[in-house]
């Protein structure tokens, strides 16, 4: 990836004035939360189209790789969950608040929940792979 892709990913996060107050901790934090659900948002989806295809193939006819009611419940389970742990971030800096946002927890949070957001269909493709490879299917 190169410097500019990952500025833009992740903004400009180390411009940051030299004394935080609390009140501004947090105003920095919600500042990156559109682009966080954004960028997690956007994983989901494709994630969630991964799942329903890649894991249909994977499954005997009339079997479902995921049950339909998970497939419509979870991911606004998941979102709001997404949400807590982001509101996490921004509790854990201020609890040891040092003057100035801690951006590497940004960038890492952001990178786990990309990680965990993207699994469901990691391994839905890796299930497909396996049907594809030895011709049977699961269920």
């Amino acid at each position: 990836m190169t410097a500019a892709y990952l500025q833009h990913v992740f903004g400009n996060v180390n411009a940051l004035p030299a004394h935080y107050s609390h009140r501004d901790l947090v105003k920095w934090w919600e500042a990156r939360r559109l682009r966080y659900n954004l960028l997690i948002g956007s994983v989901g989806i494709v994630t969630w189209v991964v799942v329903a295809f890649a894991g249909s193939m994977a499954v005997k006819l009339g079997e479902d790789f995921v049950e339909p009611s998970v497939m419509i419940i979870g991911p606004i389970i998941y979102a709001v969950t997404a949400n807590l742990c982001f509101c996490l971030g921004w509790a854990i800096d201020m609890i040891f608040y040092r003057g100035h946002p801690r951006s590497f927890l940004y960038k890492w949070g952001l990178i786990l929940s990309v990680i965990i957001t993207a699994l469901p269909g990691v391994w839905a493709v890796a299930a497909c792979s396996v049907t594809l490879y030895t011709g049977r299917r699961f269920g």
